[in-house]
C-alpha cells in the first residue's frame, strides 16, 4: 500500500468533517479505532485501497504521519485510551461486500 496515499488521506478528511458518514468503533482495544462507511463514499483507487474480503495492513510512512499529524491525532482522540505520543500508526482496510462497506482501522502504537 502506498501510504503517503493521498486517498486514504481523503477518506479520513471526509470522516473528520462529516463523522456522520461512518459507524466509529474502538473494537474493546485501547489504541485502535475502527471505521466503517458505505463502500458508494468516492475514494480514489478503492481496489488497491480496500481490496474485496481481505485485509491489507501497513505501517503508514513517517512522512505521512509527521505532515497529517493533527488528523491523526482527531482518530486518536477517539481510541479507548488516547495516547500523548505514538511512534508508529498502522492502517488496516479491506471492502466488505456482504455490509456494503469499506473498514479502515488505525492502531497507534
Amino acid at each position: 500500500m502506498a501510504t503517503n496515499s493521498d486517498s486514504l488521506y481523503n477518506v479520513l478528511s471526509q470522516i473528520q468533517k462529516h463523522p456522520e458518514r461512518a459507524e466509529i468503533n474502538t473494537l474493546g482495544y485501547t489504541n485502535v479505532v475502527q471505521l466503517k462507511m458505505s463502500d458508494s463514499l468516492p475514494v480514489a483507487n478503492p481496489e488497491i485501497y480496500f481490496p474485496d474480503e481481505t485485509l491489507l495492513v501497513d505501517r503508514l510512512s513517517d512522512e505521512f504521519v509527521i505532515k497529517y499529524n493533527v488528523l491523526l491525532d482527531y482518530f486518536n482522540s477517539l481510541t479507548k485510551k488516547p495516547m500523548k505520543s505514538y511512534h508508529e500508526v498502522w492502517v488496516t482496510t479491506a471492502h466488505i461486500l456482504e455490509q456494503k462497506v469499506y473498514m479502515l482501522e488505525l492502531t497507534y502504537e
